[in-house]
């Protein structure tokens, strides 16, 4: 996860702002993920979960501000705002006394955003004609619907995911949770990158980095657009 989200940065340093905090949130991420699986301990459980929370606000804003002009106002980023906040807050004083709290604040804050993303990201889809980008769209939607079914089952089944019959080995599904969550974030990123840059004019195209690593490459710089 810190390893795509350096190569967002790095392959799209030239792209406006929106999508550097996108990318750099995955890194962030990465590193709460790290120290709570690492500890499991509270305070690191919010270093991975609360920048969840904020990648995804991150998301939903140039999701939703894709055009060429401001669609909601200066009010929408600190909506946005607040709300990873007052999330931050309830979770933070909920604390490991009150476990159940912070996990139904964390879940039903961070599904509610990723339902908004989703919706935009259909609107997106619905309106592309490039088929080889809605064929990475389909591609991404189904790398995260996998993994979100493995992490699931990991969770849902942990008792029988480690006594499985005929000596077989634990799949280690949560592990291929965060490998598939990191291949669909740094590509809904990438892909919306993409969408927010043919918005703009400034012809976009997908090029591989090592026949690998997909980015996206503009020919066309519209230097009249200035935005966050």
């Amino acid at each position: 996860m810190i390893l795509v989200g350096i190569a967002g940065v790095y392959l799209h340093s030239t792209f406006e702002k929106r999508f550097l905090l996108a990318f750099g949130s995955i890194i962030v991420v990465g590193i709460g993920s790290i120290a709570f699986h690492g500890t499991l301990l509270f305070p690191l459980q919010m270093l991975d979960e609360v920048p969840m929370v904020y990648c995804v606000l991150v998301v939903a804003y140039c999701c939703a501000e894709n055009k060429s002009y401001r669609r909601y106002g200066a009010w929408f980023p600190v909506g946005l705002t607040l709300y990873g906040l007052l999330t931050t807050v309830i979770m933070l004083y909920a604390g490991p006394e009150n476990h159940l709290l912070e996990f139904i604040v964390f879940q039903s804050s961070f599904i509610f955003v990723v339902l908004v993303v989703a919706s935009h990201i259909t609107k997106i889809y619905a309106r592309l004609t490039d088929r080889s980008i809605k064929r990475l769209w389909g591609i991404t939607v189904a790398t995260g619907l996998t993994a979100y079914a493995y992490w699931n089952i990991d969770f849902r089944m942990c008792d029988v995911m480690h006594n499985l019959p005929f000596g077989l080995w634990n799949p280690q599904f949560h592990a291929w949770w965060h490998v598939g969550a990191s291949i669909c974030s740094y590509m809904i990123c990438l892909l919306i990158c993409y969408d927010r840059a043919e918005n703009l004019d400034r012809k976009p195209r997908i090029e591989w980095k090592g026949g690998m690593l997909p980015y996206v490459v503009v020919d066309k710089m519209n230097t009249k657009v200035k935005s966050c």
